[in-house]
């Protein structure tokens, strides 16, 4: 009864997964005939390239400030809409509205907000500020300008999942805190964040693992750039497959990718279990 489905899940999932370890051990460049197995070259090379661990330390920064502040963000917003208040239904719709929003369209839509020329941010706002040239194309805030498209784009699904946690714990709980004298910030201390840290953790792993892999956002709005500025690995990958046309490595640093969400997941996970 299992087979069918386990036929396909190792179709879209296996088989991908174990030719890309094939072709991460070949010297393989496209519209080159010759291919030869290049052992840990590929590996050897990008573990040695400055490229690769300045793209490291982008991608830990992108993954570290999406997640924190999204995390920050719709756990608030969970706080304040489980609350019995007017319009909140409309609210909590309001929201998840993000969510339906492909990240092409996310990306496209804050380019243009951004925009120097065009931009209500960028040529109104920003100048206002003393800032006159375009956060995109700016070294020092074109990091700021992606993970802002990304945490817009993502709080949503941390908002929900915090909401549905708050929900599933016994209001009798805040009662008998409220009858000991514990006020909002000893509730959430002493009975909030303990039951819903197992399931804050779960939406942690789920939010690391989508911005580790994030590439449309990023790619329509900087394309990496300005230089290197926000060239995160799924960036540096596709610029190495799709430019440089070395489909070994960027199969390489795909598997890199690969052993360090693994790793990254683990960890999170031995951290739920403990806190469950």
């Amino acid at each position: 009864m299992l087979a069918p489905g386990l036929l396909a899940l190792a179709a879209v999932t296996l088989f991908p997964g174990v030719y890309l370890l094939y072709m991460s051990v070949l010297s393989w460049t496209a519209f080159s005939p010759e291919v030869r197995f290049a052992a840990l070259d590929n590996f050897r090379t990008l573990l040695r390239s400055a490229t690769f661990w300045e793209s490291a330390g982008t991608t830990l920064l992108f993954v570290a400030l999406t997640t924190t502040i999204s995390l920050v963000l719709g756990l608030a917003l969970a706080l304040a809409l489980n609350e019995d208040l007017r319009g909140r239904g409309a609210m909590r719709t309001l929201l998840t509205l993000p969510l339906i929003v492909p990240p092409v369209v996310a990306g496209f839509g804050w380019k243009f907000l951004l925009s120097s020329d065009v931009g209500v941010i960028g040529a109104f706002l920003l100048p206002m500020a003393g800032i006159r040239v375009a956060p995109t194309g700016d070294p020092q805030l074109a990091m700021a300008s992606v993970v802002l498209a990304d945490i817009w784009s993502k709080t949503s699904f941390m908002f929900l999942i915090s909401l549905a946690g708050l929900q599933a714990i016994p209001p009798f709980l805040y009662e008998a805190a409220r009858i000991d004298g514990a006020g909002f910030w000893a509730q959430f201390r002493l009975v909030t964040l303990p039951l819903l840290k197992g399931v804050l953790i779960i939406a942690v792993i789920l939010r690391v693992l989508d911005a580790i892999n994030t590439f449309d956002v990023i790619f329509v709005m900087t394309q990496g750039g300005p230089g290197t500025a926000t060239a995160t690995f799924s960036i540096l990958g596709w610029k190495i497959g799709f430019t440089y046309f070395d489909l070994g490595q960027a199969a390489a640093l795909a598997v890199l990718m690969m052993v360090g969400a693994v790793f990254a997941t683990n960890l999170l996970i031995r951290r739920a279990r403990l806190a469950v």
